[in-house]
């Protein structure tokens, strides 16, 4: 049996709790055992401050930032936990700029960049500075309104490459996110939710997810026909409600 975990949420939709995002990370969570301890902070109930970009943390006071606000009590619990789980939608292809934010504050955890090139593609592009790091497990739960992921997430995917190395972090992909805020399509959504929480069972038990459950839980909710209809229906509904 796997030791007790201590699990990382950090819930980086600006919505909070009614993001449509947790509702898949909400379903991956109920697959860990309860003996697991896990805790949900909210990127918008924090007080986090852009970086500088002044390096300080690469020099003066190495490996710590400069800047005194909430990212020291976060940083501190990132390198207590043994899995990260970062939750949050796609905001113009990208992260959202608060999580955008904290992932800047990060930098600390990095060595300085000394002009190297690196070869192998499943390494960080900077040498990390916190080698207990290397230990943690990232998960990264992200939905979108469009169709399908496939084809707007290879900026964000390309960034998380550039700073954890590929294969280096876990991604649950979901598309179609509109359908948690729609009365429709509940059966379809309830069964994509039930495969995600297969999924946190199966993470919770081998810390990755094999590649079957990889395909499985990347299939788009509903056939690009019927999500059309969906959403089409839900913003002539928001359209009536402004006039």
């Amino acid at each position: 049996m796997r030791k007790r975990m201590k699990i990382l949420v950090i819930n980086g939709s600006p919505k909070g709790e009614n993001s449509n995002t947790m509702n898949v990370t909400r379903a991956f969570l109920g697959g860990f055992p309860e003996t697991h301890k896990i805790e949900i902070i909210e990127l918008r109930k924090l007080n986090i401050k852009p970086c500088m970009g002044c390096y300080s943390c690469w020099g003066k006071t190495e490996g710590k930032c400069v800047i005194n606000d909430d990212m020291q009590p976060l940083r501190e619990k990132i390198l207590a936990a043994d899995v990260i789980v970062e939750s949050f939608p796609l905001y113009f292809f990208g992260m959202p700029s608060i999580v955008k934010m904290m992932t800047d504050r990060c930098l600390p955890f990095m060595m300085p960049y000394l002009g190297n090139i690196v070869e192998q593609r499943n390494i960080c592009f900077h040498e990390l500075r916190e080698k207990s790091l290397l230990k943690k497990k990232l998960v990264v739960i992200s939905s979108c309104g469009y169709v399908e992921a496939d084809a707007v997430y290879p900026a964000l995917l390309k960034q998380l490459d550039l700073i954890c190395g590929e294969g280096k972090y876990t991604s649950i992909l979901c598309a179609q996110g509109e359908l948690f805020i729609s009365g429709n399509a509940k059966r379809q959504r309830d069964g994509y939710l039930a495969d995600v929480k297969k999924a946190g069972e199966e993470f919770s038990r081998n810390l990755a997810l094999s590649e079957e459950t990889k395909k499985r839980i990347a299939k788009p909710i509903l056939s690009p026909k019927g999500f059309e209809a969906i959403t089409s229906a839900h913003w002539e509904e928001k359209r009536r409600e402004a006039h």
